[in-house]
């Protein structure tokens, strides 16, 4: 026969001290989540700009003519706004707006509560030869992710004489990025 005490089920205090416990789970696993979230985000924000570098590198070379790599105005011209699509275009004329309006591939690498700065000193443009390497002068992209409930994510990428990039991260996660020669990078506050 059962006794009384087998058949009451939970008390109040271990039942309490479950749902604490779940919480408590369930809350450490949304962080780690959002985490994860949002570094993969980040990670592929990076990756898609590696790969319109090396679509333009591969077309500068195909086509044998100057390529540029810019966000476009609606006016068909290079802003410094890389927020924009990032267009992928020969300008054998070196005007910075796509030859006979065509243009060769259009990327949109920036996912939600991210974004991407350009240190071109106000050029907003990256162009490649017709062998592949750097036309002109070098520049560079800072991108950063912010999303909520997980670190600040940053990474700088440099394009090198080569037509090639190189990315440096903020390993820390304390915003800034201290480049070799000096320079101090941080994400502008949004």
């Amino acid at each position: 026969m059962p006794t009384r005490k087998a058949l009451m089920g939970f008390t109040l205090i271990e039942l309490l001290v479950t749902v604490v416990l779940l919480t408590l789970l369930a809350g450490m696993a949304s962080t780690s989540w959002s985490t994860l979230i949002a570094s993969s985000q980040h990670r592929q924000m990076v990756n898609d700009l590696h790969l319109v570098f090396a679509v333009a590198r591969s077309y500068a070379t195909d086509k044998r003519g100057l390529t540029t790599i810019c966000p476009l105005s609606e006016a068909q011209k290079c802003v410094d706004d890389w927020s924009l699509p990032i267009s992928i275009f020969t300008d054998k004329n070196n005007d910075r707006r796509p030859d006979n309006g065509q243009i060769h591939r259009v990327f949109n690498p920036v996912p939600s509560r991210s974004t991407i700065y350009s240190r071109t000193a106000g050029r907003g443009y990256f162009q490649l030869a017709p062998d592949g390497m750097s036309h002109g002068t070098l520049g560079s992209l800072v991108a950063c992710s912010n999303m909520p409930g997980a670190p600040n994510r940053m990474s700088y990428i440099a394009m090198n004489f080569g037509g090639r990039l190189r990315v440096l991260d903020d390993k820390d996660g304390d915003g800034t990025i201290k480049l070799p020669w000096g320079p101090v990078l941080t994400c502008p506050k949004t």
